[in-house]
């Protein structure tokens, strides 16, 4: 029922806000009817990275690839643009008013404007038609355009011929192609059909030739095509410890933490390789006093300390003979390597190996048995080089703007919120939440890139050597999207595999007990891994991921190694590109709005060259879980 006020409020949860009720959303209240959204309600955010969350936004906004596609925002280049031009908040609070106001009576079809009983003597929610008086309900449709303009459906002015407006009525059948506008008075004649309302913006002037996206849409009220909001993930580590990390000195330890040469935090290993005790004459004394006492507790504790120092020294030296003519200065280390140190230095893990011990401990040998064999099965048959469960992974989201029609950037307008403080908005929730962690085999991911001929053939030895390749081959991996070489075939390819592997993962994802869209993906390409995590910003955690993992990640993996090549629309979706709404495609929680995606990648086969997923690759497709 519609009231009469045109200002009504509410709380809803934070994530809640996020995806279904930011302004511009239209939505179903129990008491009110249809609302469409004015407002939020902000309150200032605690402890938040925001270099992370400027990096995210100004990636987000280049997924737009043309400036008047984005033109409502300023630009995004540093912390200092974010600070200046946009007040980042979180959400409390939901204001909104009746939408649409075209109120229609069932009974006899007359249509009638809200504002219009407003200010009339009629019963409030009652048709006031002599007579009649049925109780009137929200016309059902609404206009959209892919600019992002919202218009209610047009009420017809002029009635029939003969009887003018007095008999006039809507014919509601349910869909927009056969509802009409007809005169009770001419048997039920049509009088005219929805009319679709030209729509003279820079989409429909640059942005397409077809001449149905020139015109506004009608669109059930209800249709998930009238808001589609854009949301960006960040890492929300606490700035002062990423800037320690993305110092010069701090590069090589950073790589060599991925790469696998260091099994410390890069902290931990940068300390004891620190030379602040290295004075001669200290070492002097130190080498005095062992030859008089060698077991003294201080020279074991100095020499500990020196042996660490030499052997850290060592990694870092051995990292740049990895990347010849390279220089701490001159090694490229992008904001997602330093996060990824992060997860694996700063949050609570569970690898495999320690949930086996743990059932070892408690005497569940069949259980430890299946751990382990998974953790081998893993990397042999899926390319797995690494496993880990996180219990406080400190995620973020933040959203952006919203698109209508479809959340595709080549074929929208991305529109902002509207001004809060005089500046643009970002409304953001962070919390600690539970994830699962992958990383792939670097020697098979290079192997992978040689047979489907993206990269030289040559022989490895060693994942140093692998992950060598991929710093010094596939620089695009490490390159924000704006980037020239950011499309570089083998970089392109990389990117899409991972991806592919994090979207059949999610697939399967309901031995967690969670349902698939309540799980996000935090993409890691440069460090081919992912992060997938709960996407739960509550006080508690359900343990849900956790227990997958310590429990049930052996019939994880096989189902979707076993079922991720299936779509129940092939074999047209292999045919064009291997990603469709019926295997890979995810409503929510993609920041690559479905791109780079195919199932190809994973399982091979022939795919025509026009599929949008695949145009690195040529005719055959080598399989990366074929290998």
């Amino acid at each position: 029922m519609v009231r009469a006020a045109l200002a009504m409020n509410f709380n809803r949860g934070k994530v809640q806000i996020l995806y279904g009720y930011l302004p511009g959303a239209v939505f179903a209240h129990d008491e009110y009817g249809h609302c469409r959204v004015t407002m939020i309600e902000l309150s200032a955010l605690g402890q938040i990275n925001r270099a992370a969350l400027a990096e995210v936004v100004g990636d987000m906004l280049n997924q737009w690839p043309n400036d008047w596609q984005r033109q409502a925002f300023p630009a995004v280049r540093n912390a200092d643009d974010l600070a200046r031009n946009y007040f980042v908040g979180e959400p409390t609070g939901v204001k909104f008013e009746p939408f649409p106001t075209a109120l229609r009576c069932p009974r006899c079809g007359r249509v009638y404007r809200l504002r219009d009983l407003q200010r009339s003597t009629a019963t409030p929610g009652q048709c006031p038609l002599v007579g009649c008086g049925g109780k009137l309900e929200q016309m059902p449709f609404v206009q959209a355009h892919q600019c992002g303009r919202l218009d209610e459906m047009f009420v017809q002015r002029e009635g029939c011929s003969i009887h003018g407006t007095t008999s006039l009525y809507f014919d509601d059948t349910g869909r927009v192609t056969t509802a009409r506008w007809r005169c009770r008075q001419c048997a039920g004649a049509e009088v005219a059909r929805l009319r679709q309302t030209p729509c003279n913006c820079s989409y429909s002037l640059l942005g397409t030739e077809d001449p149905s996206e020139k015109r506004l849409r009608f669109l059930p009220v209800t249709d998930p095509a009238v808001f589609k909001p854009q949301i960006a993930p960040f890492i929300n580590f606490p700035h002062d410890d990423m800037a320690r990390l993305s110092g010069p000195e701090a590069r090589p330890w950073v790589l060599a933490r991925i790469w696998g040469l260091l099994a410390t935090p890069v902290r931990d290993a940068m300390a004891a390789g620190s030379t602040s005790d290295e004075d001669p004459m200290v070492a002097a004394a130190f080498r005095d006093l062992a030859a008089l006492a060698p077991d003294n507790p201080r020279v074991r504790e100095y020499t500990a300390r020196r042996t660490a120092r030499h052997a850290g020294a060592a990694v870092a030296d051995r990292m740049l003979r990895l990347v010849p003519g390279a220089t701490p200065q001159t090694l490229r280390v992008s904001r997602r390597l330093l996060e990824q140190v992060a997860v694996l230095d700063n949050v609570a893990t569970l690898t495999i190996d320690a949930a086996a011990q743990r059932a070892a401990n408690r005497g569940d040998e069949p259980h430890e048995r299946r751990l382990r064999d998974i953790q081998i099965w893993a990397r042999e048959r899926l390319g797995l080089a690494e496993l880990r469960a996180l219990d406080g992974f400190p995620i973020g989201l933040a959203a952006v703007g919203f698109t209508r029609i479809k959340a595709d950037p080549n074929q929208t307008i991305l529109n902002p919120f509207p001004q809060y403080n005089r500046r643009t908005p970002l409304y953001a929730v962070v919390a600690e939440t539970e994830a699962i962690y992958f990383q792939l085999d670097p020697q098979r991911v290079v192997r992978w890139l040689q047979q489907n001929q993206l990269l030289p053939t040559a022989p490895l030895a060693t994942n140093e050597e692998a992950w060598a390749r991929l710093y010094g081959e596939v620089p695009g991996l490490g390159l924000r999207r704006n980037d020239p070489l950011f499309q570089q075939p083998a970089a392109s390819a990389v990117r899409t595999l991972v991806h592919s592997i994090s979207h059949v993962l999610l697939r399967h994802i309901e031995w967690s007990g969670y349902a698939a869209q309540s799980i996000g993906e935090y993409l890691i390409p440069e460090g081919i891994a992912c992060v997938l995590y709960a996407s739960r910003y509550t006080d508690t955690r359900v343990g849900g991921l956790l227990t997958l993992f310590e429990q049930g990640i052996d019939r994880w993996l096989r189902s979707a190694l076993d079922e991720g090549g299936d779509c129940v629309l092939d074999p047209f979706c292999s045919e064009e590109g291997g990603a469709c709404v019926g295997c890979l495609h995810r409503e929510f929680n993609c920041t690559e709005f479905n791109r780079e995606l195919s199932r190809a990648v994973l399982f091979g086969g022939t795919v025509a060259q026009h599929g949008p997923a695949l145009v690195p690759f040529g005719p055959n497709v080598s399989g990366y879980w074929r290998m």
